[in-house]
């Protein structure tokens, strides 16, 4: 990511970026939302040109089942749901404190595989939401723990990042959690995920998914304004239903996803990008979107 900015970002907040995906034909200009200023208030502390940049992940904890899945063993699905795992004989978490883990290049300080399976475990379905049959099941045995890296979802995409991975070899399985101290992640890594958008190659246009901007009754006209600083850029977008308040209108439901694009002053580089409300959205370089996420 670019570390510099252009000098018009000296000053904390430029209002900027008007975007707008229009259906009905009407020469009539279309309202936009106010820019979200206050939004970037919430991040004017986050150190966008620092190296390393702090990590800013939307999920420390994932699993991935292999291709079979289930298929042998349909029952097991609904016994993943109960999340009972033990450890096959010898294997067993520890304490110990890898030196550093490595990612992007830049080294962090680790946690340890007990650390991590304690807030994996932490984080998947509390005890009393799960379903009441779960004392019927079996639990799953993890086979074996290693460190290594799996794919976590960023404000900036999908990144490998270094993880300890406790496989469940039963189901081609491994649940994982990420082997970075969370010192390392900004507000400790609890952030709130928000609207995402991809980003153009130059890092000048952001293009947001939106739902549906399409002629007629059912479709709707989208506008977006942008608000900026040397540390954030939030996005407040609006969308103008064509059908009349109160108006009874019968629609398919087919999704149509198409893309607004917000002008930025400068290239987004390593500032965070975020909502009107201040929550942070993934932002992928090259791409139309980092995800199947959109406005509706």
């Amino acid at each position: 990511m670019a570390k510099a900015l252009v000098a018009s970002l000296a000053a904390l907040l430029v209002l900027s970026g008007c975007g707008s995906v229009k259906t009905q034909g009407s020469s009539t200009p279309l309202p936009r939302p106010s820019p979200p200023a206050a939004a970037l208030e919430m991040w004017k502390d986050f150190p966008a040109n620092s190296n390393p940049r702090p990590l800013i992940v939307f999920e420390r904890s994932i699993e991935r089942i292999g291709q079979e899945g289930f298929s042998s063993e349909p029952n097991r699905k609904v016994a993943w749901g109960c999340n009972k795992f033990t450890f096959a004989p010898g294997v067993q978490t520890s304490t110990l404190v890898p030196g550093a883990v490595i990612a992007g290049g830049v080294s962090f300080p680790g946690i340890s595989s007990a650390h991590a399976y304690s807030e994996l475990i932490a984080a998947r379905k509390p005890v009393e939401a799960l379903p009441p049959d779960c004392s019927t099941y079996g639990p799953f045995v993890i086979k074996s723990i290693r460190l290594g890296t799996a794919d976590f979802f960023t404000d900036r995409g999908s990144v490998s990042l270094p993880a300890w991975l406790f496989d469940v070899t039963e189901i081609r399985a491994y649940l994982a959690y990420v082997a970075i101290d969370p010192v390392a992640f900004w507000a400790g890594g609890h952030v709130e995920e928000g609207m995402g958008a991809g980003v153009s190659a130059d890092g000048w246009t952001l293009k947001i998914g939106v739902s549906n901007a399409q002629a007629g009754p059912c479709g709707a006209d989208y506008t977006a304004t942008a608000a900026e600083s040397s540390t954030a850029v939030a996005v407040a977008v609006m969308r103008i239903p064509h059908a009349l308040p109160n108006e009874e209108v019968a629609c398919d439901l087919m999704l149509r996803v198409s893309f607004i694009e917000v002008k930025l002053k400068a290239p987004l580089g390593d500032r965070v990008l975020l909502d009107e409300q201040g929550r942070v959205g993934a932002a992928c370089l090259g791409k139309d979107s980092c995800e199947d996420s959109y406005v509706s």
